[in-house]
This record gives C-alpha cells, sequence and structure tokens, in this order.
C-alpha cells in the first residue's frame, strides 16, 4: 500500500491549510497527521477508530485560551461542570473517569482518579488528540470511553522560542524555548496564571479565582545511531476559590439539612473556600532498533503524583513500567510498513495514602495493523490484565479504514474497555474495603461512519453512528454520610447516537467548520443521565483579511437537553436545565514576521446560564495581549 494516500479531506477537518499567511503561528506544509492510537502511532487517516485532531494553528486562529476551550462541542465530547476548576470530560456519555486524559502520553491523574480540567493553558500544546471508542487495548483501565491526549511543544530543527502576554479579568503569561539537532531534541515551557474569576453563587459575592503556575519539559538524545533516550516532565501547582452548597440530607430517618428553598439560595458564597493542588508528572524512556530498522524495542517508566488539600484531600500515585517489541513482519522499515505487529509488557501500581492496600496490574497486550488490499487498513489489538484485587481482564478491539476511488473513507471500529471501582468506591469513604465485592464496569462499544469530501464547498464532512452498553455500572442512592453504600446496577446502561463534522473553504481567506453531537443516553432504569446534553452544536468560522495580516474568528457552543439532580430538595429529583447559546470571538493581527496583537471575548452576548443547577457561570470577559515566535 502507498502510504502517501491523498489528506485532502483530512486536512480540511484539521482546519489545516497549504496557504501562507503572514502569522507567526501559521504552518505552510502539509503532513500526515500520526494519532498515539494504539499501542503503536498509526496516520489518521488509517486509523479506523473515530478521532479529532487539533492543530496548534487551530488553537492559535480559534483564540482558544484553555484547553478546556478547544475541546467544548467537540463532535462526541461533552464539557461541563460546578465552575471552571472542576471541568469534567464525557465522551460518548460515558462517566467523567471513563476518559482517560494522557499529557505527553504520561497520565495526568494519579490513583485512580479522573482528571478534571483546570486552566490547562494552550500556549504550551502542540495538538490535542481525541479518541473515541473504548480504548483499553493500549492504555489499560480509565478508557473505556475515550481518551484525549495533549501533545505539547515540540523541537524543530534550531532554536526556537517565544511568549505571549494576555491581560483582561486576570493575566496570564507563558514563554518556551526549543532545540533541535540531528542527535536531539529539548523543549522547554512556562505558564502563568491569574484568574479574577466570578462568584460561582450568582449572588453578586466574592469572586473565586484561579492561580496556576506550571513548568512542561521534554526531550531526547541520541545514544547511537539506533538507541534513544528521552524524557518528559511535568510540574502544576495550583490555588483556587470555590463555593459551599445547601444540599437536602436526611440520615437514618432524620432531617440534618432541609436544603435551599429554590436554586437560586443552593450555592452559598463562603470567601474561605480554597484547594491547594499540586501535580507531578515524568516519563523516561529508551529506544533501540535494530540495524534494518524493521525491529524496535522500548523501555518506559512513567510516574504520576497528585495532591489535594482541605476538602476531599487526597495523595495519590500512579507508576507504570512498560516494555513495548516492534517487528515489521513485511520486512520494511517500521514506519513504511503494511504488516505492524507490536508486544506489549506493562506493569502498572496505583497508590491512594491512607487507604486500602494498593492497587497491581500485570498486562499483556498484542496489536497487528495491516493493510489488507489496497483500500483497506486494519488495526486489531488484545490484552489481559492481572489485578490484585479485582477480577482479571480480557479486552479487544478492532477497525478498518477503507477507501472508495471518489475520495469517500469508510471506518468502523469495535471494542470492549474495564473500570476498576475507584479507591473512593472501594472504600466507601473508610480505611478498609468497605464495598469489596463491587466489580469493574466493562463498556462495549462500536460505531461506523464514513468522511466524504465537498468538492463545491472546497471541504469535507464525516458522519459517525455508534452505540455503547455499560454492565455493571457502580452507583449510589445514599451519599448523606460515610460509609458510603456502593454497588453495581443490575442490566445494561445504553448510550447511542451520532456525530457529524463539517468542514468548508468556499471562498479564499475562509474556513468554516462545524459539529453536531446527538446523545441518548440512560441508565438500567431507563433514566437520562445527568450532565450528558442530548444535543450539542458546534460552528466556528475564521476569516482572514485580505491583507493577510489580520485574522477575525468566532465560534458558538448551542447545548440542549442537559440534565441535572437538584440536590436541594428530597431525593434529588433530576430536571433539564434550560439550553444555553455562547457565543466566542477572537482576533489577532501581525505587527511583524514574529509578533502578533491578539484580542477575544468570551460569551460575547453575555448569556445567563447553568451547567449544574445552582451554579452560575462566568459572563461576557475581555482578554488583549500579545505573542511572539521566533
Amino acid at each position: 500500500m502507498n502510504k502517501a494516500i491523498p489528506l485532502t479531506a483530512l486536512a480540511l477537518a484539521a482546519g489545516v491549510s497549504t496557504n501562507v499567511y503572514a502569522q507567526t503561528s501559521q504552518t505552510t506544509e502539509l503532513e500526515p497527521i500520526i494519532v498515539s492510537g494504539g499501542i503503536s502511532p498509526v496516520a489518521a487517516d488509517e486509523f479506523g477508530r473515530s478521532n479529532t485532531v487539533i492543530t496548534r494553528r487551530d488553537i492559535e486562529d480559534s483564540g482558544y485560551a484553555t484547553v478546556q476551550q478547544a475541546l467544548e462541542a467537540q463532535p462526541g465530547v461533552s464539557i461541563n461542570g460546578t465552575g471552571p476548576n472542576d471541568r469534567q470530560i464525557r465522551i460518548r456519555g460515558g462517566e467523567g473517569n471513563h476518559t482517560l486524559v494522557l499529557i505527553d502520553g504520561v497520565r495526568a491523574a494519579s490513583g485512580d482518579n479522573e482528571f478534571f480540567l483546570r486552566g490547562l493553558d494552550t500556549s504550551y500544546i502542540q495538538r490535542i488528540e481525541i479518541l473515541r471508542g473504548p480504548q483499553s487495548v493500549p492504555y489499560g483501565t480509565d478508557a473505556a470511553t475515550g481518551v484525549v491526549n495533549i501533545i505539547t511543544r515540540e523541537a524543530g530543527e534550531g532554536v526556537g522560542f517565544g511568549a505571549s502576554a494576555e491581560f483582561g479579568e486576570g493575566d496570564r503569561q507563558s514563554a518556551y524555548v526549543t532545540r533541535g539537532t540531528e542527535s536531539g531534541k529539548l523543549s522547554l515551557s512556562v505558564s502563568n496564571l491569574n484568574d479574577e474569576g466570578y462568584d460561582f453563587s450568582g449572588s453578586g459575592g466574592e469572586k473565586d479565582g484561579t492561580r496556576w503556575k506550571s513548568l512542561n519539559t521534554k526531550g531526547s538524545v541520541d545514544l547511537t545511531a539506533r538507541t534513544t533516550a528521552g524524557f518528559s516532565f511535568r510540574f502544576a501547582d495550583a490555588k483556587y476559590d470555590f463555593d459551599d452548597t445547601d444540599d437536602y440530607i436526611e440520615y437514618q430517618g432524620f432531617v440534618s439539612s432541609q436544603g435551599a428553598d429554590s436554586v437560586d439560595g443552593y450555592v452559598l458564597d463562603d470567601p474561605g473556600k480554597q484547594r491547594n493542588l499540586t501535580e507531578r508528572a515524568g516519563r523516561i524512556y529508551l529506544k533501540h532498533r535494530t540495524t534494518d530498522q524493521t525491529i524496535s524495542h522500548r523501555l518506559r517508566f512513567d510516574r504520576t503524583a497528585n495532591q489535594t488539600d482541605n476538602d476531599f484531600a487526597s495523595d495519590t500515585t500512579t507508576e507504570v513500567g512498560q516494555y513495548r517489541y516492534q517487528i515489521a513482519l513485511d520486512r520494511k522499515r517500521i514506519e513504511s510498513s503494511d504488516q505492524l505487529l507490536s508486544v506489549l509488557l506493562e506493569r502498572r501500581v496505583d497508590g491512594d495514602e491512607g487507604e486500602v492496600q494498593d492497587r497491581e496490574n500485570d498486562s499483556f497486550g498484542l496489536e497487528y495493523q495491516t493493510w489488507l488490499s489496497d483500500a483497506l487498513s486494519v488495526q486489531a489489538g488484545l490484552r489481559y490484565d492481572d489485578n490484585n484485587l479485582f477480577e482479571d481482564a480480557t479486552t479487544w478491539n478492532v477497525a478498518g479504514s477503507y477507501f472508495l476511488d471518489n475520495g469517500v473513507r469508510l471506518h468502523a471500529s469495535g471494542g470492549r474497555a474495564v473500570v476498576n471501582p475507584s479507591f473512593f468506591e472501594f472504600t466507601g469513604g473508610t480505611d478498609e474495603a468497605y464495598n469489596s465485592d463491587l466489580e469493574a464496569e466493562r463498556n462495549l462499544g462500536f460505531d461506523i461512519g464514513f468522511e466524504a469530501p465537498l468538492a463545491g464547498i472546497n471541504g469535507s464532512t464525516d458522519i459517525t453512528v455508534f452505540r455503547d452498553v455499560l454492565e455493571d455500572e457502580i452507583f449510589s442512592d445514599d451519599l448523606s454520610s460515610a460509609p458510603y453504600d456502593y454497588e453495581n446496577r443490575n442490566g445494561d446502561s445504553d448510550r447511542q447516537g451520532a456525530e457529524l463534522t463539517l468542514s468548508a473553504h468556499p471562498v479564499e481567506g475562509l474556513d468554516l467548520q462545524a459539529s453536531y453531537t446527538y446523545l441518548d443516553a440512560t441508565n438500567s432504569e431507563g433514566q437520562r443521565v445527568t450532565r450528558r446534553p442530548r444535543n450539542e452544536l458546534g460552528a466556528s468560522a475564521e476569516w482572514r483579511l485580505p491583507n493577510a495580516a489580520t485574522t477575525l474568528s468566532s465560534d458558538v457552543r448551542y447545548v440542549e437537553g442537559l440534565v441535572g439532580k437538584e440536590f436541594w430538595k428530597d431525593g434529588s429529583p433530576r430536571a433539564e436545565l434550560p439550553a444555553f447559546t455562547v457565543v466566542n470571538l477572537a482576533a489577532q493581527h501581525a505587527l511583524t514576521e514574529h509578533v502578533d496583537l491578539t484580542a477575544r471575548v468570551t460569551n460575547a452576548f453575555d448569556e445567563d446560564y447553568q451547567e449544574v443547577w445552582g451554579f452560575a457561570t462566568r459572563g461576557r470577559a475581555a482578554f488583549v495581549g500579545v505573542r511572539t515566535s521566533w
């Protein structure tokens, strides 16, 4: 199979163009986009599993300041929470802990925790990969419905450096430096955020702000012509405010808290509520290839450690040791092989200070990537996990991508994944295995879709339908007081829907993007699942003025059918929140080849809305800044 298949549709879908523009951020070369979608990376158009790649140019042209802004309204992805420091990622209706978040391939959250989006700055981001569907074969547990892999800046040839600063309702600064040679690469990024925030209670009280500092560095060096050593490290510290709630609490037949009279009084302004957070993550690795480049060995060790204080204090760690073996069965170089077999051996240990014993998981995985014909690319994998606390698990996935002569690409995938009970669910908030009979949740998911060029508007479209079935869902009917009883649901929880993307370049200088997700998510009792909108629409436009120095952009997010629990009422009944539409505007102007002025307005029409009952969202906010790149 000739790997240089035209990538026109993919390029349009990713917002990449071969035109040259004056801004410092623009990319002038079109290269295949490679995603970390398996045990071995694969070209995006060959990958049969549904995926989206948000590039550096997408981030800058759209004015995305944080990762959560970039992820909002992406197909199949729902982002919401009680505030900007509590944003959960749900893919295809799964739970927040069913989406695995990686930063440079390393787990962002430690222990068994899910990762909450809290001000992750985009200034040091090279691209963001979104992988939909069960991903347990390459990534293990926690990847039941999808993966978000955040890739930091890569070093190119020579020395590169840049900085940015922005001011408005708070301020942010960032800087980076990179250096690339024939034998090594090194990059370093730092960022600082001081967001004044807003009052989460919506009562006009004290603003709930965020302070965030981070440092990211990664590099590699060729020890010999065939052996490479590398590393990546991330250090982040945050301090953020939040507010209290007035829940209806009944314990052992007695009402200890009547709850608020209405939604307006549910969230209580509390200037004393504050939380400190530290995140530490790192990876070291060693790669070696044979002389003919047909066999590769890689040893890798990852460690992630997160700490929080105050309410829900935690101190967790995750350590992963991994060996990967690759062989090109057709005796070609690994990058160009049409028959690539990969073997994975992995040991993972999750720890939670003060809780039950560490979780130890030993895994063996196989993956095979091949071209069955000049038009059909197939990936298949199998994994076995031996766990010291829970039942051993076998997971699998298979995917295919088929190219028709008219430029249409058909893609389909299926898989099975598992998510073990969390430490909190397992212990019930005690120091022992209070709910020791809990079983792992299991997700079975399938999707099928097609991608087609739209010659009339110089664009492309992709339509995908999916269905996920979650078995043994873990839930609790009473969280009023410890110890908490958790159990597995009888029956299946169904999630099904459709994802649509549309990209167009109708005239010179104008790029249009649109996405739509329909989701029908219910638990085994037929109830609609909370925090998953029924309909979500995203649209964006980027217009480069004829002078080629100015870009104007806007994006719109419409959410309808979002259900939440009214916790201030007896029994916490479910109710649908009002639909809302949020519009963001951004602009950038190239002063010189290396300096851009930037401006953006979030929630430009000052929409008054809620994503979670009782919690206010931010009104209109404006920011101006400068960005340099050399």
